[in-house]
């Protein structure tokens, strides 16, 4: 008893449910990870533009306030050098009663004096340095020359002599030239205007920018030392190494500072103002990016909870509503897994949404035409099945027959696909090869043939499949012997006209190409020495001479005729010249290089084509001296040891020198007799 197979139970898939909860989540995720990038993009730039602007406000409002006073105080000092009481013959009680009240009127002037045009100070406040020459002082040299501003000093003259502060005394030097009534230079007033003024401009910005922005304020000259800013920093270089011309960086920007912090840093370049051309001073207001960046981050901690709890209501509401969406098609579902079960299940009609109304009634179609199917199927099944079988048969009486043809004839025959497979081959196989044409079928060229074979029928493996007929000679070692053969190939297309492979019929045709080598061998080679005859040298020298034009070489022809080659042929017979000519052409060969040719021509003549020749003069007149020595040695032969010598003509190519083979040859045959008339040594 036959028990039937069961069927296997298909493995448990996700249902569309699961798979519409999971994309509805991964959307949400993915567009509230978008969304937040961009927010989190936006709002960084945004907060650094804030910071970096509020900044930028601070340093120009200390770059304005600076101008601005000291502005003020150059003019304060042009009017005053103006003033009738400043002019030469006023009492010079008079002048130093005008500066004390200056001085009174701005404290900050730590002193004011007039000093006459030789550099003596002649009047100033609180007597301090007058009678002294200061002509030698940067202020008084340059108010000689006209309105003068210095920048800031530590105090040298009046250190000790101004009242002590926290603070050492520095100044800002300001010069007036005082002029006659003609026009001359009279005197200079010059005042050491206190730093401190600009401290406290310092201070009251400083109050407001560190109570609101936390920010630090420096003022920095034009050599980037510190004037003002925070304790510690003054008289050194600016530590913000990333920068080297401070003016040309004028701007705000996120910067990194030499402790190893990043600040928002605001740099503001003064310009001066009205007739103060300014001192290259720059204001650099900072702010380190922890406090500029507070609301930032803030936002960033609001945006990943808010986003968080996106994601969690998202993964919450993805099942209900892929259930919502799913429960008809899980109804259809259901139908379908119970026809397959074999239950008589109609299919639901679904018409919650409108593809699923086209697909329950799509199904309810098919479900209706797989029966009418069925029906007609068994019918035809029942028909093919014979046919089929009749065809069968045929088509194994043809391939008996195929075979029968096949194997009997007197050559190879194969179907072979376009991976070079075989598909069929003929019993010839096994008579050539000792291989059953069966073990060939789905095997390649190379397994029977080796790659090296395969890869020199390659032009022609290549010609067959693109569709042209192949007929070429090739030669192989088959079982330890040399066999020559001729291969036909016939391109094989199928239905579609497309190149499948091809039929291959190889023919043995070794007895007739070994007969062909033979009798060209006989032709073109001497019958008594071996060497090549005239036919094969008048055949190969042309082309010798094409070589030479083509690469660009010379080459040289030696013509050689034995003397006393007689007297050896009637002294000791025929057998004995036999003889010598053979051991002549021997010693030819070895005395020249494998690329040269040794030919006999006739009788006793032999030539010798020298290919190539770098020295067109002294390489045939060497290769001439050694044949000449080698021939001179005594010949010891079966019958007698004889000696001959031989005369030697040549003739030399140049490339593309229009000489033709014949020419040549004749060329060193004359050179040849004429050195056997003139009885000379080879040249």
């Amino acid at each position: 008893m036959i028990s039937a197979a069961q069927p296997t139970t298909a493995p448990r898939r996700r249902g569309l449910a699961y798979w519409i909860a999971i994309a509805v989540a991964w959307a949400v995720l993915v567009a509230v990870v978008v969304l937040l990038f961009l927010v989190e993009r936006f709002a960084e730039r945004h907060a650094t533009r804030t910071a970096t602007a509020a900044l930028a406000q601070i340093g120009w409002q200390l770059r304005d306030q600076l101008d601005r006073g000291m502005a003020y105080r150059q003019e304060e000092l042009r009017i005053l050098s103006g003033l009738q009481d400043m002019q030469p013959g006023t009492p010079l009680q008079h002048r130093r009663a005008v500066l004390e009240r200056v001085q009174q009127s701005f404290p900050l002037y730590a002193w004011i004096g007039y000093v006459h045009r030789d550099g003596r100070v002649e009047a100033a406040t609180g007597g301090l340095l007058e009678g002294q020459d200061v002509s030698k002082r940067p202020w008084f040299q340059g108010g000689v020359q006209g309105a003068f501003v210095g920048d800031v000093h530590p105090a040298l003259l009046l250190e000790k002599l101004l009242p002590q502060q926290q603070e050492p005394w520095r100044f800002v030097d300001i010069a007036m030239p005082v002029h006659d009534a003609n026009g001359g230079l009279h005197a200079v007033l010059g005042a050491h205007l206190s730093w401190e003024w600009a401290r406290d401009l310092q201070r009251r910005l400083l109050a407001q920018a560190q109570s609101v922005y936390e920010a630090e304020i420096f003022v920095v000259d034009a050599k980037r030392v510190v004037l003002l800013g925070p304790p510690g920093t003054e008289g050194k270089p600016l530590d913000l190494p990333a920068i080297g011309d401070l003016r040309a960086a004028a701007g705000a920007a996120m910067r990194d500072w030499g402790d190893g912090q990043h600040y928002a840093t605001a740099i503001v370049p003064t310009v001066g103002q009205g007739n103060y051309p300014g001192l290259g001073w720059v204001v650099v207001v900072r702010q380190s990016e922890s406090v500029a960046f507070a609301d930032y981050h803030q936002l960033q901690r609001e945006m990943a909870i808010g986003g968080l709890a996106v994601c969690l209501l998202a993964a919450l509401c993805a099942p209900l509503v892929a259930r919502r969406l799913t429960r008809p098609l899980s109804r259809l579902t259901q139908a379908v897994d119970a026809r397959a079960a074999g239950q008589a299940s109609p299919v639901p009609l679904q018409t919650a949404y409108r593809e699923v109304d086209l697909l329950s009634r799509a199904l309810a179609d098919a479900d209706a035409r797989e029966a009418s199917d069925r029906a007609e199927l068994e019918q035809v099944n029942a028909g093919l099945e014979q046919r089929i079988e009749e065809r069968t048969a045929q088509i194994r009486a043809s391939q008996a027959q195929l075979h029968t043809i096949t194997d009997n004839m007197p050559a190879l025959v194969a179907d072979v696909d376009r991976t070079l497979r075989y598909r069929f081959a003929n019993r010839a196989y096994l008579d050539w090869f000792g291989v059953d044409p069966d073990e060939l079928i789905g095997t390649t060229l190379e397994s029977l043939y080796g790659e090296d074979a395969v890869r020199l029928w390659q032009p022609e493996l290549a010609r067959v499949l693109q569709g042209e007929r192949v007929q070429f000679d090739r030669s192989m070692a088959v079982r330890g012997q040399r066999q020559h053969s001729t291969a036909i190939y016939l391109p094989y297309r199928d239905a579609q006209g497309q190149v499948d492979g091809f039929h291959a019929l190889v023919f043995d045709t070794t007895a007739s190409k070994e007969l062909a080598l033979r009798l060209e061998e006989e032709a073109t080679r001497d019958a008594l020495t071996g060497l090549p005859n005239r036919r094969l040298l008048q055949r190969n020298l042309p082309a010798a001479l094409a070589r030479s034009d083509r690469q660009g070489h010379s080459l040289a022809l030696l013509f050689l005729d034995l003397n006393g080659f007689k007297a050896v042929n009637d002294t000791h017979g025929h057998d004995t010249g036999d003889e010598l000519l053979r051991e002549v052409g021997r010693r030819l060969v070895a005395a020249v290089r494998v690329t040269d040719t040794v030919a006999r021509l006739a009788g006793d003549e032999y030539v010798v084509l020298l290919e190539p020749v770098s020295d067109p003069v002294g390489d045939p007149a060497l290769v001439a001296a050694k044949i000449d020595a080698a021939i001179a040695e005594p010949f010891a032969l079966e019958t007698a040891t004889v000696r001959v010598s031989v005369s030697i003509g040549s003739a030399v190519y140049q490339p593309r020198c229009g000489k033709s083979a014949e020419e040549l040859l004749a060329g060193a045959d004359n050179a040849m007799y004429a050195a056997k008339r003139a009885g000379k040594k080879p040249i």
